[in-house]
């Protein structure tokens, strides 16, 4: 092999990872709303999810909502959630707007929710009990 085909075998192995890899590090988003919800749609990506806290009770995971009721002109959202497997509560710890779907584009300010930072009650939303079984497995009832 003469050193110009080695030099094009070289370049194409690297120019194709630099097209795989970003692609490979994209999340993985999974759908946790009803499918019928067509105003507002929730995704998590638990491969993002860390535990965090006094004996690693919580759980950490980004969450993207979409749909006509994200607000302030964004299209979609990308919050990181924290849950509290123990005693079953939920908080808003960061959340970002974009001028896009799946979180692309512009970053658009939005308003935090109230009681950002705070720990809640689980919401009668997917984002409640339903994503806290996904990611505290044995921590109350399906």
């Amino acid at each position: 092999m003469s050193w110009m085909e080695r030099l094009i075998i070289i370049r194409t192995l690297v120019v194709s990872s630099l097209i795989v890899f970003p692609l490979l590090a994209r999340a993985e988003w999974e759908l946790i709303s009803d499918r019928n919800d067509l105003e507002l749609v929730h995704y998590v990506d638990l491969q993002t999810t860390k535990q965090s806290g006094p004996m690693a009770i919580y759980r950490q995971v980004q969450v993207l909502s979409q749909g006509p009721a994200v607000t302030h002109g964004a299209l979609s959202t990308q919050a990181l959630y924290e849950y509290d497997c123990m005693n079953a509560k939920v908080r808003i710890l960061k959340i970002s707007g974009f001028s896009e779907q799946w979180a692309r584009g512009e970053s658009i300010a939005v308003t935090p929710p109230s009681g950002l930072g705070q720990w809640l009650a689980l919401p009668g939303s997917p984002l409640g009990q339903k994503t806290l079984v996904m990611l505290c497995p044995g921590s109350g009832t399906n």
